[in-house]
C-alpha cells in the first residue's frame, strides 16, 4: 500500500522513440498524463496503448509554460506528489519508494539528481539538482522557455540525492 497518490505529467510532441523507455521508467506511479502538442508520429498511440493518459492540444504560439501548466491542469486534485518529466527523461528503478520514504507533511518540493549528460556507457558527464518533484496545488510554470515552477507560498524543498533522472536527448 502506497503512502501518497503520485501522479508523473509531461509534454510531448514527436517523441514515438523515447515513449517505451520513459513509460516504463515512470509506471512505479500511480497515473501517468501526457499533454500532446501536436505529434505527427506515433507517440499519441504508443502512450495511449502503453496506458497513459493522453490529452492533445495544440499551443500557438508554443510556449513551454503555457504548455505545462495545460498539463498539471490535467493532474487530479487529489494528487499528493506531481512528478514532471521530459519524455527524454529516465528515472532510475526504485524512485518512488525512496521518494515516499523522504516526504513528509509540510514538504511542497523535492530536489534531486539530474543528470543532464551521460557518457556511452551511462556514466554523468553534467549532473546537478533539479526540482519539478511539488505538492498538486500552489504551483504554476512561468516564462515561454526555460521555464520554471513558481510557489504561491513558503516552500518547503527536501533533498533527495539518490532519487536519479538521466537526460537521453536526441
Amino acid at each position: 500500500m502506497h503512502k501518497y497518490k503520485i501522479v508523473v505529467y509531461a509534454i510531448s510532441k514527436n517523441e514515438e522513440k523515447h515513449v517505451k523507455r520513459w513509460v516504463e521508467s515512470m509506471k512505479e506511479a500511480d497515473e501517468i498524463i501526457v499533454l500532446d502538442t501536436g505529434s505527427t508520429d506515433k507517440t499519441v498511440k504508443l502512450l495511449k496503448d502503453l496506458g497513459v493518459t493522453v490529452k492533445s492540444k495544440k499551443i500557438k504560439p508554443f510556449r513551454f509554460d503555457i504548455a505545462r501548466n495545460l498539463s498539471l491542469d490535467l493532474v487530479p486534485k487529489d494528487t499528493d506528489i506531481c512528478v514532471c518529466t521530459d519524455l527524454d527523461e529516465i528515472l532510475e528503478k526504485g524512485w518512488r519508494e525512496k521518494l515516499e520514504n523522504s516526504w513528509h507533511d509540510g514538504v511542497t518540493r523535492a530536489r534531486y539528481t539530474y543528470n543532464w549528460q551521460l557518457d556511452k556507457n551511462d556514466k554523468p558527464l553534467v549532473s546537478f539538482y533539479t526540482d519539478k518533484i511539488h505538492i498538486r496545488s500552489g504551483y504554476k510554470w512561468l516564462h515561454p522557455v526555460h521555464e520554471v515552477l513558481s510557489y504561491s507560498g513558503n516552500e518547503n524543498i527536501i533533498t533527495i540525492e539518490d532519487i536519479v533522472l538521466n537526460h537521453y536527448p536526441d
